[in-house]
């Protein structure tokens, strides 16, 4: 564990509501689509990774399908696992580089978890702690051990949206309602997550020979019920499961205690609120955050409340050119064609240009104006920017004085090349130190 992850972990520490002054620190997140998804991870590029590290960047956020040679998500509809494509993940190869990387900065590693809980894990039969721990145990030795073994160790773990993959309203893709026709109710759900963060941290700690590992709770702030603000694309708002019963479930199974064992800390509240959907409607925008940190106080035994995290992320911002290009033969792999990728003159046109034309132009299509969105969001969440102020409770508490990690991260289309985002990540790290 590094100084600085040291530092934040001792920050979480503090009593109940502590106020963080240090600056949100950087994390970033490699996409795992672009063109270079493997080749930023060569040797090549290692001075790259020591000058992101060098600018203050914490630490790297994972994709879990970085790590899946194969898709288990469904596998209850087709008993046999599907090989995903070459190209797709991160070769042996690539995790020894990546180990290198590792160990020649002071770059931390974050895993991106919660894939497990879909598919042939989402048995009913299972009481609701083995069916937990049963997911982890199979999601730690098909992804996270192919960073250990490689020589790579785990800080940290982000469990990417884990009450929405098991409840029965849940309408997000690879839940265990979409995958294998099985949700939980409230209270059972609440248990299998306790069970499956439980159950990874031990493992993964115990196979990196005691290394602490902090579990963060990723939540999808808009795909939740927020009171009376129904969840994004519930147009006719039927009433779903709301976020603060759900935070309040968990903690009465984190306060019961019923697993033996160390309890388990949540380290950290990750938002995933992309600023496309939070630039639509502000007030939806801080409502939720709101209700968030409102119903996270007594997530912990310890009575600690985690920080937030805020991924300044945007929705896939793809150019037109992608569709005259053709589709391309493998649907994750958004910028190849055949052997090959798109032509050069696709590729200059989805990279975009940093020009005050292309910002102006109002039309969002481009790795340009994602990254100046990305840099536009963490801006505006920093004490005194624009989206902080709408983050005051009546108590004059300033929920922006508690955020501890600016995700960059990616997910969707943008960008075409990693590289491309890293220089410009420097670059801002610089620039605002």
């Amino acid at each position: 564990m590094t100084l600085r992850t040291m530092l934040l972990a001792a920050l979480a520490a503090l009593a109940l509501g502590a106020r963080t002054d240090a600056a949100p620190e950087a994390i970033y997140g490699p996409g795992p689509r672009a063109l270079d998804n493997r080749e930023v991870f060569a040797a090549g590029n290692l001075p790259l990774w020591q000058d992101l590290d060098r600018a203050g960047v914490e630490g790297i956020v994972l994709n879990p399908t970085f790590l899946m040679a194969y898709d288990f998500r469904g596998m209850n509809q087709r008993r046999d696992e599907v090989p995903r494509p070459e190209g797709s993940y991160l070769t042996d190869a690539d995790l020894a580089s990546l180990a290198q990387i590792v160990s020649r900065t002071g770059l931390d590693i974050t895993y991106a978890a919660g894939i497990a809980l879909s598919g042939d894990r989402c048995d009913p039969r299972l009481a609701p702690e083995e069916l937990g721990r049963a997911a982890a145990r199979f999601e730690v030795e098909r992804n996270v051990m192919r960073l250990i073994r490689a020589g790579v160790p785990v800080s940290a773990i982000n469990v990417d949206g884990p009450m929405l993959r098991l409840l029965q309203d849940s309408d997000k893709p690879a839940s265990c309602r979409r995958t294998a026709g099985a949700g939980f109710d409230l209270p059972t759900a609440a248990q299998i997550v306790q069970a499956y963060m439980v159950e990874m941290r031990d493992r993964v700690e115990a196979a990196q020979g005691g290394r602490p590992v902090e579990m963060r709770w990723l939540v999808n702030l808009p795909n939740w019920q927020a009171g009376q603000i129904p969840r994004l694309g519930n147009g006719e708002a039927v009433p779903t499961t709301d976020l603060a019963r759900a935070l309040r479930s968990f903690a009465q199974v984190q306060a019961e205690n019923r697993l033996p064992g160390r309890p388990l800390e949540i380290s950290e509240i990750v938002i995933d609120y992309p600023y496309a959907y939070a630039r639509q409607n502000f007030s939806h925008f801080s409502v939720r955050v709101r209700n968030l940190w409102n119903a996270s106080r007594d997530l912990n035994p310890s009575g600690r409340q985690p920080p937030l995290g805020f991924i300044v992320n945007s929705r896939s911002y793809p150019h037109p050119c992608l569709e005259r290009e053709g589709r391309p033969d493998t649907a994750f792999l958004t910028f190849r064609r055949g052997d090959g990728a798109i032509s050069e003159a696709c590729q200059r046109a989805q990279t975009g240009e940093d020009t005050a034309a292309n910002a102006e132009d109002g039309a969002l299509d481009n790795d340009a104006d994602y990254l100046r969105h990305s840099f536009v969001y963490a801006d505006a969440l920093k004490p005194g920017g624009e989206l902080a102020k709408r983050l005051v409770l009546r108590d004059g508490t300033r929920i922006a004085d508690h955020i501890a990690h600016f995700y960059y991260q990616s997910w969707g289309v943008n960008p075409l090349s990693n590289a491309w985002y890293m220089e410009r990540l420097i670059e801002r790290q610089k620039s605002h130190r």
